[in-house]
C-alpha cells in the first residue's frame, strides 16, 4: 500500500521513467558516467547507451570530468552511480579509493570499471578481455613469435596476455623509452619466471607470428605515420593495431596490402565496453550486437574528425586554383593553394627545388604541409598535382574534408599551360606524350582520393556551381 501511495504521487510519465517492474518499488534510473581529465570527444557515451539499448536497461550515463586535486571530493557523487567508466589519469588514482580489485584489476594494479555490490565499490579491468575479443573476431591467435610495440599501460595490459598465453615475447622500443621498457620486462620476469627479449623497434629485422601496436603511433592526425616499415610488416603473419581513429591506420593498410591478417582497434574498444555491463549487471552480448555497435561508433568517429573543408585534385592546369579561388568567393571560405603554402615554408619556387633536392624531397615536404593545412577547417584548398599518388595522403584527405576530383583531358591541359614554363615535370621536348602518360598514371589515385568527379572543361564559375551543388546533394552539409 506505502508502494502504490508513493508512485501515485508522480505523473504517469515520470512514473513510467522511475519504476522499475522488479517489485522494488519508484527507484530512480540507473546512473553510470566514464570519468577522466581532461575529456575531450569519447565513444564512451554512444557505445554505452547502444549496449545498455540491447540490454533493455533504463539507464542514464554521462561524461564527467574530475581533475585529479578533485577526486577526493567526488566520491560521494561515484559512491552514489550505479557502476563507472575510468580513463585517463584516474586508472590508478581510483585504487584507494576502492572497497575491492577483482582478479585482473589487482595484477595490473590498473582500473577502468567499477562496480557496485552491496554498497562496496568493486574495481575491474577490461582491456584485457577487449584486446582477447578483438583478436578472436579478426581470427588472429595469441601464440608463437609476438612483438608488441609500445611501453604504456595498455602494452603492460597485451604483455602479460602474451606471457599467460606461452607466447615468445619481444618487447619494441624507443630509446626514450628504454627505462620503461626495462621496467616492464623486469616486471613480466618476476611474475612468470622468463623474460621477453627487448629491442629497439627501428632496429628489429625478424619473423613474428604477430606483431601488436600499443603506442599512439598512426592516430590522427598523424595518420602518414607507422611503428615499423614495410620491409618489416612482410615479416609478420598478422598485425593487430590498438589505434582505432582512423580505423585503417597506416600499420594496417601496409599489412592488408602484404596478405597479412589484421585486427583493428575499435572492436578492441566496443568489447572491453561490454565487459563492464557484465560486472554491472550480468549481460552479455553477441558477435553480431558488437559489429553492429562498432559500426556506429566508426561512423561517429567519421564525423566527429571530418574537417568540413573543400578539396580540389586533379592534374596540372585542370583549374584547381582558378575554381578554388571562384569556390571561396561564394562560400566565404578561406583559399589555399598547397603549392604556394610550400613554396612559402621553402623560401623557394618548387621548380629550383627540384633542381636543388629530388622529387621524393618535395613529395615529403608535400605530405608534411598537407597534414598541418587540414588541422584547420572552414577552407578551399587547392592540391598540388602530386599529392593524392601518395596512399598517407590519401587517408588524411579523406578526413581532411570533401574532394573534388577536377577532370580533364591531355588536350585541355595542353591548351592551358601551353605557355607556362614552370612545371618541373613537363621539361623537353614531347609535352604532349608526358601530358597524356602522366595523366593516365595519376587518374587512378585521383578517383581513390575523390568523393566526387566534376569536369573541369567549362568555365570556373559553372564548375564552381556544380561541385558546390554536388555537396549539397549528396548531404554531406556540416548543421
Amino acid at each position: 500500500m506505502l508502494q502504490t501511495a508513493l508512485c501515485q504521487q508522480f505523473s504517469l510519465g515520470i512514473f513510467l521513467k522511475y519504476l522499475k517492474f522488479d517489485w522494488k518499488g519508484c527507484l530512480m534510473p540507473e546512473t553510470y558516467c566514464v570519468i577522466g581529465y581532461p575529456m575531450g570527444h569519447t565513444l564512451s557515451p554512444l557505445i554505452h547507451t547502444r549496449l545498455f539499448a540491447f540490454s533493455g536497461r533504463d539507464a542514464d550515463y554521462t561524461v564527467r570530468e574530475i581533475p585529479p586535486e578533485k577526486m577526493e571530493e567526488a566520491q560521494p557523487l561515484l559512491r552514489s552511480l550505479s557502476g563507472f567508466n575510468i580513463t585517463i589519469p584516474h586508472k590508478q588514482r581510483i585504487i584507494p579509493y576502492l572497497d575491492e580489485l577483482d582478479a585482473v584489476a589487482g595484477r595490473y594494479q590498473s582500473v577502468n570499471t567499477v562496480s557496485r555490490s552491496g554498497g562496496r565499490l568493486i574495481g575491474h579491468n577490461t582491456d584485457a578481455f577487449g584486446f582477447l575479443k578483438a583478436l578472436e573476431t579478426a581470427g588472429i591467435e595469441l601464440s608463437g613469435r609476438v612483438l608488441l610495440c609500445g611501453t604504456g599501460g595498455v602494452a603492460r595490459t597485451m604483455a602479460h596476455e602474451c606471457m599467460m598465453a606461452g607466447c615468445e615475447l619481444t618487447l619494441g622500443y624507443r630509446e626514450a623509452d628504454l627505462a620503461q621498457a626495462s621496467t616492464l620486462q623486469r616486471e613480466l620476469e618476476a611474475a612468470y619466471g622468463r623474460a621477453p627479449k627487448m629491442e629497439i623497434t627501428a632496429d628489429i629485422d625478424a619473423d613474428f607470428e604477430l606483431m601488436i601496436n600499443a603506442t599512439p603511433v598512426g592516430m590522427y592526425p598523424k595518420v602518414d605515420a607507422s611503428p615499423v616499415s614495410q620491409s618489416q610488416v612482410a615479416r609478420f603473419a598478422a598485425v593487430f593495431d590498438a589505434v582505432y581513429n582512423p580505423r585503417e591506420t597506416k600499420l594496417i593498410r601496409m599489412a592488408r596490402e602484404c596478405g597479412k591478417k589484421v585486427g583493428y582497434g575499435l572492436p578492441m574498444l566496443v568489447w572491453q565496453a561490454a565487459k563492464a555491463h557484465t560486472y554491472w549487471y550480468d549481460a552479455s552480448f553477441s558477435p553480431a550486437q558488437i559489429a553492429e555497435i562498432t559500426a556506429a561508433a566508426e561512423a561517429e568517429l567519421a564525423r566527429a574528425f571530418q574537417r568540413d573543408n573543400l578539396i580540389l585534385c586533379g592534374f596540372m592546369g585542370s583549374g584547381k586554383s582558378t575554381v578554388g579561388k571562384r569556390l571561396a568567393a561564394k562560400t566565404g571560405r578561406r583559399f589555399v593553394d598547397t603549392d604556394t603554402e610550400i613554396e612559402r615554408r621553402i623560401g623557394m619556387t618548387i621548380s629550383d627545388y627540384f633542381a636543388a633536392h629530388s622529387e621524393e624531397a618535395f613529395r615529403a615536404l608535400e605530405s608534411e604541409a598537407l597534414a598541418d593545412l587540414l588541422k584547420t577547417d572552414g577552407q578551399v584548398v587547392a592540391l598540388g598535382g602530386g599529392i593524392p599518388v601518395r596512399e598517407e595522403n590519401r587517408a588524411l584527405l579523406k578526413m581532411g574534408g570533401t574532394v573534388f576530383f577536377l577532370d580533364v583531358s591531355p588536350q585541355t591541359v595542353l591548351a592551358r599551360l601551353r605557355h607556362d614554363q614552370s612545371r618541373p615535370l613537363l621539361k623537353g621536348a614531347d609535352k604532349a606524350e608526358k601530358v597524356a602518360a602522366l595523366l593516365a598514371e595519376r587518374r587512378s589515385a585521383y578517383l581513390a582520393a575523390a568523393d566526387f568527379v566534376v569536369s573541369g572543361e567549362g568555365i570556373p564559375d559553372a564548375v564552381a556551381e556544380a561541385i558546390l551543388s554536388q555537396k549539397k546533394e549528396s548531404g554531406k552539409e556540416k548543421p
